[in-house]
């Protein structure tokens, strides 16, 4: 296996665990609104699309 699709393969095994991330930060500002659980929200969807442009630029 070559460098490269060990370095996909890990940074889709990361995509997964943020966007598994973001859904939990997600459910908890909607079950409990607040500017912390907004400012969660926020840095979780920022990591996913991080990730996705690294993905991108992998590919």
């Amino acid at each position: 296996m070559t460098r490269t699709v060990t370095r996909i393969e890990t940074l889709d095994l990361e995509i997964a665990v943020a966007y598994i991330a973001l859904g939990v930060a997600r459910s908890a500002e909607t079950r409990c609104p607040s500017a912390e659980n907004t400012r969660r929200v926020a840095e979780a969807e920022a990591d996913v699309d991080a990730l996705l442009d690294q993905r991108l630029d992998a590919a």
